[in-house]
């Protein structure tokens, strides 16, 4: 999995955001973590890290850091 680290969530809520987001583009079995506390996002390598990225920053969380 790739991990994002993003900025702005700060509670569940911020995190099941975030998921949902994903989701609702890469489809419900679409493999997504969230660690609110670490701020960090974790998809499936087969996700685009641009298209990530892009959904992210499109949703309030502003990607700071993308690690392999």
């Amino acid at each position: 999995m790739r991990t994002y680290k993003v900025k702005g969530m700060h509670c569940g809520g911020s995190g099941r955001n975030v998921s949902k987001a994903l989701k609702q583009h890469f489809g419900e079995d679409a493999e997504v973590e969230v660690d609110v506390e670490a701020g960090e996002v974790r998809v499936a390598d087969l996700a685009d890290p641009q298209v990530v990225s892009f959904i992210l920053n499109g949703a309030g969380y502003p990607v700071q850091q993308v690690n392999d």
